[in-house]
């Protein structure tokens, strides 16, 4: 009778221990599944990105129609057609410069790099070098981790730009020496150089 209860148990046991496994692998395979849709996303919106045609798209610009007041007088109303070249690689680095502004997406842990009322006043590509023009609300103290990533993060995200190899911040039209104060942006930069722009 005793070894009775005792085949019982080990058999309860089994159970309980393969229940637990399957658990386990269930468990398991959600999350691979999970990290393969990620990864599929990923590869997909490059790819839609690498294959992204604009209308009147002509090179590295994208030839737009702007609509302006072209009446004579005020009981006229005549609309006048202007047509503007606009460069792919800006308009993209605006957006790039405008979502790191706006932080991560509401479901990532990561942490926004610029205070979130920071305006961007203008970005421009010239040379190679990337121009953005932040509000005043930009500049705020920060320890010198805060800085450095916040200047790798902005260097890293826009240099993914093929004409872009340096980075120029300004605030309100003018130079700064440093945005959070541990680091001398006084000069273009790049991602590579940020080590030796630590204020000593």
């Amino acid at each position: 009778m005793l070894m009775l209860l005792s085949n019982k148990g080990e058999v309860m046991n089994k159970k309980v221990l393969i229940v637990a496994l399957c658990l386990v692998l269930a468990l398991a395979a959600l999350a691979f599944r999970s990290f393969e849709n990620k990864d599929r996303n990923s590869i997909l919106s490059k790819e839609k990105l690498q294959n992204l045609k604009l209308p009147s798209e002509k090179g590295e610009y994208i030839d737009i129609k702007l609509y302006f007041d072209g009446s004579k007088n005020d009981k006229d109303v005549k609309i006048a057609k202007e047509e503007r070249l606009v460069n792919k690689e800006e308009l993209v680095g605006e957006m790039i410069m405008q979502e790191l502004i706006k932080g991560p997406a509401v479901v990532s842990e990561s942490k926004s790099i610029l205070p979130k009322e920071t305006r961007l006043l203008s970005f421009s590509i010239k040379e190679g070098i990337a121009y953005v023009n932040l509000s005043s609300v930009a500049e705020v103290t920060m320890s010198p981790e805060q800085e450095k990533t916040t200047l790798t993060c902005i260097a890293t995200s826009l240099t993914q730009l093929p004409s872009i190899q340096q980075i120029m911040i300004t605030v309100e039209n003018k130079n700064i020496e440093s945005l959070g104060g541990n680091y001398n942006i006084s000069k273009p930069f790049s991602k590579q150089e940020i080590d030796g722009m630590r204020k000593r």
